[in-house]
């Protein structure tokens, strides 16, 4: 391919077998530039279906326009010199379809954006063509709205397919890398925002107090590091979400967890849950706990609670229809717990996007009152927000 300056890599690959196909023209013709009308030539090759329907809309036999872009380029002046040169319409051409492009939230140039685009400029080549068979200058005008139409339905066509594929793959949360979040979901990470979890104002009761006593009694003289995992989870975790369990409000562990947004389906088992009616179809959650091994190789455990989170709004959504979908996580290390305050926004557009802000680490050792008053605020804050329902 001819080279196209900071545009060579503007184009996807039907974009450039429209390009390649418009310099072989110009050469078969050893015209020496890349003109509209090479352009125009290659577009009706490349794209003949949508070249045929856009010249039947305006009234035009399009054998009628091939024959009369084959006779221009038969009287059309050679350009010499030793690069095939690019005329000013041209570039501008190119740059316009860009534009179209990125305005679609697209990066590369494709065939359509290139068809589409030919016919906005009123006076351009390809426009004056058309009027030469006897098209309405006033039609002309409008030719770019009626082949845009097409244009939309074809891209349409094209996004629902792959939507279509999207939709046929599940990404299991418990593998997901941040590569993947950022390229599904806006994803606005606050970082740890000390103020949302150290001012809690929330009491325990003499009995919490004693249960919360008789957990930490229980680590107290042994070593968390010679523990495995699930020794670890049933002596220190669980417990603590048992406690901040309130009203109808139910701590559960490894449970089954799938939501669908329109590119992408999340599933996985959430090491443990607070939420209400868990056991049911209708169920929602509050709080979502991720456990992280302790393994050599350990991925960012981020992603993992971050795809959990976005599963568990998603379910949310689909049972009170709130924007946005406030979530908390949590993911433990051992006897540690870090906390995030997750909103969900834009739950039914192509990419959702998610804002979070994380806790500072806390030691059940120590701080296991701390956990407990965090843990026993978000499920308040949710029977509140139940009441206010209600």
């Amino acid at each position: 391919m001819i080279d196209l300056g900071p545009m060579t890599d503007k184009f996807s690959e039907t974009g450039q077998k429209v390009m390649r196909r418009a310099i072989e023209v110009s050469r078969s013709h050893d015209h020496g530039f890349l003109s509209l009308s090479h352009v125009f030539t290659a577009l009706s090759e490349i794209e003949s279906a949508l070249f045929a329907e856009a010249m039947q809309i305006v009234g035009v036999d399009p054998r009628s326009v091939t024959n009369l872009l084959d006779q221009e380029l038969s009287e059309s002046p050679r350009h010499v010199g030793r690069k095939m040169a690019i005329p000013e319409e041209t570039r501008d051409l190119l740059n316009r379809a860009l534009r179209r492009a990125r305005s679609q939230g697209r990066q590369q140039i494709e065939s359509y954006d290139l068809f589409a685009t030919l016919f906005t400029d009123p006076n351009g080549a390809p426009a004056e063509l058309l009027r030469r068979l006897g098209v309405d200058p006033a039609l002309a005008v409008v030719v770019d709205d009626k082949i845009s139409q097409r244009v939309r339905r074809k891209e349409e066509q094209i996004r629902d397919r792959t939507f279509k594929i999207w939709k046929m793959q599940s990404f299991n949360f418990s593998r997901l890398t941040p590569g993947f979040l950022n390229s599904m979901v806006t994803l606005r990470e606050k970082g740890v925002t000390p103020a949302l979890w150290d001012t809690t104002d929330v009491s325990l009761t003499e009995h919490e107090r004693q249960q919360v006593e008789a957990i930490i009694s229980s680590l107290a003289h042994k070593s968390i590091v010679l523990m495995n995992d699930a020794t670890i989870w049933s002596r220190a975790i669980y417990p603590l979400l048992f406690l901040a369990e309130q009203g109808e409000l139910e701590a559960w562990a490894q449970l089954p967890l799938k939501a669908e947004y329109p590119r992408f389906v999340l599933e996985g088992i959430a090491d443990g849950a607070l939420g209400y009616n868990l056991s049911g179809p209708s169920k929602s959650f509050c709080l979502i706990v991720v456990e992280v091994k302790r393994e050599s190789e350990a991925q960012d455990p981020l992603p993992q609670l971050y795809g959990a989170m976005l599963a568990a709004a998603k379910v949310n959504w689909a049972q009170d229809n709130r924007v946005p979908q406030e979530i908390y996580g949590c993911y433990t290390i051992a006897d540690n717990w870090i906390f995030a305050h997750g909103q969900v926004a834009d739950i039914e557009d192509l990419r959702p996007t998610m804002t979070v802000a994380l806790s500072r680490a806390y030691s059940e050792k120590v701080e296991a009152e701390t956990i407990l008053r965090i843990l026993k605020s978000i499920t308040s804050k949710f029977t509140q927000g139940l009441d206010d329902v209600a």
